[in-house]
């Protein structure tokens, strides 16, 4: 399916739209606004998707800078009679947030906190503002907005609005309507409007105004009162109900509807035309500026987990747990739950379970004080075994354990996605929701439903007010699968009306639920929403096709019965994701890598806070060249290769994005195809060559570094390679430390006195040989310490003497792990390399031996990248190699644990600084653990994310901004933090990177140590 032939989304003036000028609306949008004007072909490719299983390409991208952007945008739009989307974070489920005329990103510039006042507790922000960002300013007066969304760390706030958003705790907060004071609103013939509450007086002279403002408070008075009677029979009597326009907050019977308790905005009697705009997902205006009621932030939390052997039963226990008056009541059920074991991140979070139960409930109190809170747990406990409801309960009340569980709940809306294969739990039944008294029942037809059509699904979500996410695995690039998705969402529609329930329950109506509107509400009342859309946009310029006059439900699908995934060869074998395009697929578009607070996905993004740099920007791109669509040509297209130059090859996706997308290998396969047509850089080439640069700059050391770091050398490598000449290259390694490393393995493997307790083999990364033997020096001794026997990769017995290095190498077998060959797309010598090592690892791999290396990275590599690198026999015994590879934190952990070693007290405090593949692939709970077992050691692990440098990417011109500005999100600023006045000896910075210690050296001044070196120093 080509892009350029993909349906635009019909309205009244579609037809007119379909012929507009593009090159004079761009020329008009560039003079007017003083943001970004986005009209190339991959800038509007980006924006095509959002989370949904749709896709509609723009006319073009605006990402504003100020209010006046925004009105200039209107005005010129409209004068073109082109429609505007406007755009936050990209999350929307039901693709709300896309569409085919411009997008207005308010996500970049637009983002700001104006105000907050403690004291009446309320803050002032623009709609690009984070929640996160949000919830992290206020947190200090002890404040923070209520709807907890689990995209939190990515939505924004006008997509809050405009979805009019809740989340876990909705039971006791409501929803964003609920906490929405005043509304600052451009309306469609430009004219600002500040919503807030009316007496009768205020509204009546409101309605006695002309313009459209004044007719927009007249429709909606007069349609209100026409239809209190039709409003009270047809919206749902439930809490989560934001399908349609809020005219029941407008009717007499809107009180009766109102969250009762205390947390929530008390329903007044005045008339605040805000709630109008809350849930219209910009149909009728665009929302600039909000004033949001802020509460108190929970004292004291504790969680009761309960594990059911099927989602009914945890579904029929709900009722009986409300009673107990908890803050929140969630549900996994296997489907979830398995999907969990998949993701390298969430697996890690699965201790609380046991065994493998058919669902679980996560309820959380809240109490004033800690004491109040394990009696109410074992109260909840006792009722429910009374009931015999559960088989196994767990209690969290350590915050950090609670933190574990609610991540893992968290991750869930990704994990749901995380299917292989072109069948996917999709998002388009979803978000319904009916009483909670008749989950169990509605919950037992709605999967009847989805077994009828043959297929299966996960459900999950918020089970204290009745609102699961059931998402069926369907085959959209099937007709089949097509029909299916259409007559699923039939049935659910007519159980839904059944049971009384709504059918947006939370993630609005968008492109997917729109169509129901009139099903949903009647045809009195869905005449009375096109009435209202009319009066606000009469020329049916914002958002179209939302809410009301919507296109079929299977118009604009992503996939569709045309789209034709083709098969790409490849270096890296990609069969089990299906191959090359179906990697890039994995992308749900839910916008993980956006967050920007925790975590390392994703550094470029987190820098620069550009869609196109983000690992859902470099998906879609990927997506839409393989498949050809917007004549983007394949991988060697140049729009790929923008996409994708500022891509750190970090592989913290490969974990932290929710459908594992691995962007580091599918950029290396990038760069491999790219160089393939091209050419090979020079500089790319001298990168990729760095282990045998680091072996000829050993030999000639000194001359070699001199030279090196001579500013007339580093002058040239600037204008001639682009090696940027304000990096001090690392030096090459003397020959008395090389020659230490070299006397102690020959010494400690003739020498021993009795049997090693424990063989391991040493990998010598290339930093350990030419650069840093001093950190092989100080692990190899650690490891002697321990009683282990260190296999080198050679026969001592062909040695008469010590070697001399640099003249003899030390490690004649050994080559470089490949991994500089990888990150600079020389996959055809990383084969080579890989081949070699398998080689010589192999046979002691086989015997059992564990394989160390002080560089994460290049034992990563070996485990991670060789398997899919090699094939046939080799591969098979890559495998058997990678099963034995740990990190040497991991093995030296092992080892002093069975051994009960102890070391002698260190530095006060120990910052850690982990090194992204590790902290992807390995986790860093190994690290943290070894290190604390220094007496009196404070040990913080940063969490700062990537430092930047990424190999050979911070030592590139046009990348050394980027790299350091990465470095300055979280790590530069926490390294400086420490205490500079105090000594080194109470104080060290860990770093098992060799990267990250030059990284951090460069730009804080301060020096960052391996954790060989300081355990050593502790042991010794």
């Amino acid at each position: 399916m080509s892009l350029a032939s993909l349906p635009l989304v019909d309205g009244p003036s579609a037809a007119d739209r379909r012929s507009v000028d593009a090159a004079a609306v761009r020329g008009a949008l560039t003079s007017a606004v003083s943001g970004e004007v986005r009209f190339e072909r991959l800038d509007r490719a980006l924006y095509s998707t959002d989370a949904s299983v749709f896709q509609i390409v723009p006319l073009g991208v605006v990402i504003p800078k100020s209010r006046a952007d925004v009105i200039a945008t209107l005005e010129t739009c409209a004068r073109f009679g082109v429609p505007i989307t406007a755009r936050g974070g990209g999350t929307s489920q039901a693709g709300q947030c896309i569409g085919a005329g411009v997008i207005l990103d308010f996500s970049k510039y637009l983002n700001r906190i104006l105000e907050v006042n403690p004291a009446e507790q309320w803050v002032r922000v623009e709609p690009g503002c984070v929640l996160d960002d949000l919830n992290h300013h206020v947190k200090p007066h002890g404040l923070l907005f209520a709807p907890d969304i689990s995209t939190a760390n990515r939505a924004t706030i006008g997509g809050m609005i405009a979805n009019n958003s809740s989340g876990t705790h909705s039971l006791i907060h409501g929803k964003t309507i609920d906490h929405l004071l005043e509304l600052t609103v451009l309306l469609a013939d430009g004219s600002l409007v500040h919503c807030r509450p009316l007496n009768e007086a205020a509204l009546a002279a409101k309605c006695r105004q002309t313009d459209l403002e004044g007719s927009g408070y007249q429709v909606v008075r007069r349609l209100a009162t026409e239809h209190a009677d039709e409003i009270d029979r047809r919206f749902p009597k439930i809490l989560r109900r934001v399908g349609g326009y809020n005219l029941d907050r407008f009717a007499a019977c809107g009180l009766a509807l109102a969250v009762s308790d205390t947390s929530a905005k008390p329903q007044a009697a005045e008339f605040n035309l805000a709630d109008l705009f809350v849930g219209a997902e910009g149909t009728l205006g665009i929302v600039l500026e909000a004033k949001l009621r802020l509460v108190e932030l929970p004292k004291t939390k504790a969680l009761l987990v309960v594990q059911f052997a099927g989602l009914l039963e945890a579904l029929a226990a709900t009722p009986a747990i409300l009673t107990h008056r908890p803050a929140a009541v969630e549900v996994m059920d296997r489907f979830i739950l398995d999907c969990t074991q998949l993701n390298p991140e969430a697996s890690r979070l699965r201790d609380f379970i046991q065994g493998d139960p058919g669902a679980i409930l996560i309820i959380e109190f809240y109490g004033d004080q800690a004491a109040e809170l394990p009696p109410r747990l074992e109260a909840l406990e006792a009722d429910l075994r009374s009931r015999n409801f559960g088989y196994h309960h767990h209690r969290a009340v350590d915050p950090a354990a609670q933190a574990r569980i609610w991540k893992l709940r968290t991750l869930a809306l990704g994990l749901s996605m995380a299917e292989k294969g072109d069948a996917k739990a999709i998002s388009f039944v979803e978000d319904t929701a009916v009483d909670p008294e008749r989950l169990r029942d509605y919950i037992g037809e709605f999967l009847q439903v989805i077994e009828r059509h043959g297929t299966k699904a996960g459900v999950y979500a918020h089970a204290s007010v009745g609102c699961l996410h059931v998402r069926p695995i369907i085959n959209l690039k099937t007709d089949d699968g097509v029909r299916r998705f259409q007559a699923i969402a039939d049935e659910v529609a007519d159980l839904v009306l059944k049971y009384g329930g709504a059918l947006s329950g939370e993630h609005g109506d968008g492109l997917v639920r729109s169509p129901f509107q009139e099903k949903m509400f009647g045809p009195i009342l869905y005449q009375a929403f096109r009435e209202i859309k009319r009066t606000f946009d009469p020329q049916n310029l914002l958002n179209p096709g939302k809410i009301v006059d919507a296109p079929p439900l299977t118009a604009n699908l992503r996939y569709g019965p045309a789209y034709v995934t083709p098969d790409v060869a490849t270096t890296f074998d990609f069969s089990s994701d299906g191959g090359l395009t179906r990697a890039a697929e994995l992308c749900a578009g839910i916008g993980e890598c956006r967050k920007t607070r925790a975590g390392t996905m994703c550094p470029s993004y987190h820098a620069i806070r550009d869609e196109l740099h983000s690992t859902r920007g470099r998906a879609n791109t990927l997506r839409l060249a393989l498949t050809g669509q917007l004549d983007l040509n394949g991988l060697t297209d140049p729009a790929v290769h923008a996409a994708m130059d500022l891509c750190l090859e970090c592989k913290a996706c490969k974990s932290e994005c929710p459908t594992n997308v691995d962007m580091a290998r599918l950029k290396a396969e990038f760069l491999h195809q790219h160089h393939a047509k091209h050419g090979l850089p020079w500089r790319s080439w001298l990168f990729g060559n760095v282990a045998a640069l680091g072996k000829w700059g050993c030999r000639l050391t000194p001359v070699s570094n001199w030279l090196t770091r001579n500013r007339s050398t580093r002058w040239l490598n600037d204008k001639l390679l682009g090696i940027d000449r304000r990096r001090p290259p690392p030096r090459f390694a003397s020959r008395k430390d090389r020659a230490a490393l070299a006397d102690f393995l020959f010494t400690a493997c003739q020498d021993r006195d009795q049997p090693p307790r424990q063989n391991v083999v040493f990998f010598p990364d290339t930093f350990v040989r030419y650069y840093e033997p001093a950190v092989g020096l100080a692990a190899c001794q650690l490891l002697d310490q321990l009683g282990c026997g260190i296999y080198l990769d050679f026969e001592l017995d062909c040695w008469d003497s010590i070697p001399t290095p640099p003249l003899s190498d030390l490690f004649p077998r050994a080559r470089c792990c490949g991994r500089p060959y990888i990150s600079n797309g020389m996959l055809d010598q990383a084969i080579r390399c890989a081949s070699a090592n398998i080689e010589w690892l192999y046979p002691l791999a086989a015997e059992g031996n564990p394989i160390v290396a002080c560089e994460p990275s290049c034992i990563l590599t070996i485990k991670d990248d060789y398997p899919a690198l090699l094939r046939g026999e080799l591969r098979r015994q890559a495998e058997a190699v990678a099963a034995r590879c740990v990190t040497f934190e991991e093995f030296v952990g092992e080892q002093f644990a069975t051994t009960g070693q102890t070391l002698q007290p260190g530095p006060k405090k120990i910052l850690v600084q982990g090194h992204c593949h590790q902290r992807s692939l390995a986790g860093m709970s190994a690290t943290l653990r070894l290190l604390r077992r220094i007496p009196g050691a404070e040990v913080i692990d940063l969490d700062a994310g990537c430092c930047g440098m990424a190999g050979s990417f911070g030592y590139e011109n046009e990348h050394y901004e980027i790299s350091r500005l990465v470095g300055e999100q979280r790590l530069f600023p926490a390294v400086r933090q420490a205490d500079p006045e105090q000594a080194e000896p109470e104080q060290a910075i860990v770093a098992p990177g060799f990267s990250c210690r030059l990284q951090i050296e460069h730009f804080t001044g301060r020096q960052a140590v391996h954790p060989a070196m300081l355990l050593r120093t502790s042991m010794l």
